[in-house]
């Protein structure tokens, strides 16, 4: 998403839009997940914005306990991680782009290549050493699973789908006092996602000849 999200923003022709666009896209980054956490389950309350919508356009005849539905947890934690992270790691992927040499993208357009093309053919290649670098970096922490956003969205009756390492060793680490235990499982995550950097480093080296190291 952070990938598609520059590359649309890279179009934009229009200077007072495209600053506009781009720093509304990363403000939700500096919101702090106490206050975003409060924001999402607001609007998804029974009497949230989504359901007096739905219910005011004929779809549905009774509100949606969009927070109690383990299934739909999942997709709300997926995309409120997006919509908070997306606009901040789009930056990265703009920076590159604003390195590429203009000249490539005149020659194209010289031999009649559209704009899709061009992003295609030069945009991507050329971001192309800063996705796998960052795709790397990303794998080490794909265990993560975002402690604050989890703790603060999960309620008891969606809790086996909300559940992951981090709220687990906090639970059994800090709040009953197992600290060998909670340590052990933060040190067995850190080893994985040890092994999961070093697996995707080596498979990108011999892949494309890019890696982190």
């Amino acid at each position: 998403m952070p990938i598609i999200l520059a590359l649309m923003i890279n179009e934009l022709r229009n200077g007072w839009f495209k600053r506009t666009f781009q720093t509304v896209s990363y403000m939700p980054h500096f919101i702090s997940w106490v206050i975003a956490a409060n924001i999402i389950i607001t609007v998804l309350s029974s009497s949230g914005v989504i359901n007096n919508i739905l219910m005011g356009l004929g779809i549905i005849n009774e509100p949606i306990q969009f927070m109690q539905n383990g299934p739909l947890f999942w997709w709300i934690i997926a995309f409120s991680n997006t919509w908070k992270s997306m606009g901040f790691n789009a930056i990265m992927y703009l920076a590159a782009i604003s390195a590429i040499n203009p000249e490539l993208y005149e020659v194209a357009r010289v031999d009649g290549a559209s704009r899709f093309k061009q992003m295609l053919h030069i945009t991507l290649p050329s971001i192309k050493p800063t996705i796998i670098i960052l795709a790397i970096l990303a794998v080490g922490g794909i265990l993560n699973a975002g402690f604050d956003q989890q703790y603060l969205l999960q309620n008891n009756t969606v809790l086996q789908y909300s559940e992951v390492i981090d709220t687990y060793t906090y639970k059994y680490g800090l709040q009953k006092g197992m600290f060998s235990y909670g340590a052990a499982v933060g040190l067995f995550k850190s080893v994985v996602a040890f092994i999961l950097v070093l697996s995707v480093n080596t498979m990108a080296k011999k892949m494309d000849e890019q890696s982190l190291f």
